[in-house]
Parts: structure tokens; sequence; C-alpha cells
């Protein structure tokens, strides 16, 4: 009897955990409040070979103006897109780690749910 006791105790602790945590993730992931346009964005692409591709004083618009659509508007790209993030593996080619800040300052969020604001700086660096 202690044994079935103990069992089911065990067993509603891990549930409850278990619970919780999917509750905890889909309250963290939430779809950014990105403005509907965004201008004079800058955008450098340092592929640490010598390369830097640099596009200055665009527009993003249609609600797409995360640091990622910066990259996607000006730049061939591989990526793993994985419902809660973007993996950027490849720009024009070049595969590897990469890294975005923005107005020389690292987010601690991934690009695709960074929103931009009117003239920030874009800077993507091979790694």
């Amino acid at each position: 009897m202690r044994k079935k006791i103990k069992f089911v105790l065990i067993t509603l602790i891990g549930v409850s955990a278990f619970a919780s945590l999917i509750i905890f993730n889909f309250n963290l992931y939430k779809k950014p409040e990105t403005l509907e346009s965004v201008k004079n964005i800058s955008l450098f692409v340092d592929y640490n070979n010598g390369t830097i591709k640099t596009r200055t004083n665009f527009t993003l618009d249609n609600g797409k103006t995360t640091a990622f659509d910066a990259l996607e508007k000006w730049c061939i790209i591989i990526y793993d897109d994985f419902g809660w993030g973007i993996i950027v593996r490849a720009i024009d080619g070049v595969s590897g780690s990469w890294i975005y800040m923005i107005n020389s300052f690292s987010p601690s969020v991934g690009a695709s749910v960074y929103p931009l604001k009117s003239g920030d700086l874009v800077t993507w660096e091979h790694v």
C-alpha cells in the first residue's frame, strides 16, 4: 500500500512539473509587437573574410519589421525555424555561427522576435 501511495505521489508531482513547464513555455514565447513600418534602417553584414555588406536608409513595412526581416530583405539566408525562434545557418553562402547586434548592443532574444525601431542599425557578424 505504501509503494502505491509513493508511486501515485511521484506521478502527480511529475505530471504537475511537466504541465507547469508547458504552460511556462507558451507564456514565455509571445509574438513581438512589431511596428507596421520602420524607416532609416541600416544593415551591416560582416562575413569576417574582409567583406562587409552595407545597406543604409531603407524601410521595412507590412509588419515585417524585425532584425531577421532586415537581413532577409538584402541577403540570401539559410535558416532553421524551430517555432520558438530562428537559427541562421548561412548568409550569402557563408555558413557557420552568426550573431547579431542592434545599435552595437546584443539583444537577449532572437532576431526573429526583436522588433526594430526607426533609425536602428542592424549588424550581423560571422563568428
